[in-house]
């Protein structure tokens, strides 16, 4: 009886175990970081919207560990310095990658 019992204890501990390692580690760092780059690509996509030149609907931004990636069209060379400027303003950017293009006249 006590055998039984024993063996069914092990089992439950043993898939507890298994369930919780299937989980996945989530670590604090992890989602105060998402929320990081969330406000940050938030605060980027505000600042770009007011670039003269600029269309916020033909931009893109994308945001990871403070690495902000612009991508789209602008209207001229002045616009898309004035776009990078701008996101490298936003606090909690660390770094602006750009890839703009000039918009066809």
């Amino acid at each position: 009886m006590h055998i039984i019992q024993y063996s069914k204890a092990l089992t439950l501990i043993a898939a507890t175990a298994a369930l919780t390692a299937c989980g996945g580690y989530h670590n604090r760092a992890d989602t105060a970081q998402y929320t990081d780059d969330t406000s940050v690509n938030t605060n980027v996509q505000a600042a770009v919207a007011g670039v003269p030149g600029v269309d916020a609907n033909s931009m893109s931004v994308n945001t990871n560990g403070g690495i902000v990636k612009l991508s789209g069209t602008v209207q001229d060379k002045l616009a898309a310095q004035n776009v990078v400027q701008a996101a490298r303003q936003v606090a909690g950017v660390k770094q602006v990658d750009f890839d703009l293009q000039l918009a066809q006249p």
